[in-house]
């Protein structure tokens, strides 16, 4: 099987809290050509390529897919990568990830209208991106469920090129390319006191949850020993 690139877009302040610990999980479980950050890059971390970028925009949905575009122009990443957050964690050995979905934009923005009883800045963006996938003539699905994703990175051009000022990428991507998804909930864990489910292979953490939650723990424990990543760790 050809191996891709795996990428992280990183914040240029980012912390290596996770990170470490998400590279652990790929260098472990997830077969892969080179692993690139674009961004930030904390001290005593060194992947294979990294790309310093100053991301542009006012939030970080827009910051991310700025940076996205620049990743994107880079010939010498695989065709198809990996784009990957450093609160990603690959707990079983796989080889692929079928593209995931949370089912529909609308109800996802319902969900999220039922727990703050109230729109959010969030809410809105994904409001807006089902507006414009739906006038477009395109399926409305939601591909925001914190896993890796398998992006074209000519594909992903195109999808930046055709819905300018819309930063919700994966979504757009998804629905753009109609590369369809298995059902499935979300990967992130809020909530101190939750595991991963049964059976999964990736888990997504807050801050909060890897620090001091069960998840964070159980993450920490099952990868204790540094990667060939890791300098001066």
């Amino acid at each position: 099987m050809k191996k891709h690139d795996v990428v992280y877009i990183l914040k240029n302040d980012i912390r290596p809290d996770e990170l470490r610990y998400s590279l652990r999980s790929v260098v472990a479980n997830f077969p892969h050509r080179r692993i690139y950050f674009y961004g930030g890059k904390p001290d005593g971390i060194e992947p294979d390529v990294y790309v310093p970028f100053k991301q542009i925009g006012g939030s970080k949905w827009e910051r991310s897919t700025s940076t996205i575009r620049e990743i994107c122009k880079n010939d010498d990443i695989t065709e198809d990568f990996w784009l990957f957050n450093d609160d990603f964690f690959i707990i079983r050995n796989v080889t692929n990830f079928p593209p995931m979905v949370m089912g529909s934009l609308d109800y996802r923005v319902q969900r999220i209208f039922n727990k703050h009883n109230m729109n959010t800045g969030y809410s809105q963006r994904l409001r807006d991106t089902q507006r414009i996938l739906k006038q477009n003539g395109y399926d409305q699905l939601d591909y925001a469920c914190h896993c890796p994703l398998l992006i074209n990175r000519a594909k992903a051009l195109q999808t930046l090129k055709k819905f300018k000022g819309f930063p919700m990428f994966r979504s757009l991507y998804g629905n753009h390319h109609a590369i369809g998804g298995q059902l499935t909930s979300d990967f992130k864990i809020f909530d101190a006191d939750a595991m991963p489910r049964d059976g999964v292979a990736i888990v997504s953490t807050t801050d909060k949850t890897f620090k001091d939650g069960k998840v964070g723990e159980y993450i920490r424990a099952m990868f204790s020993e540094p990667c060939e990543y890791e300098h001066h760790a």
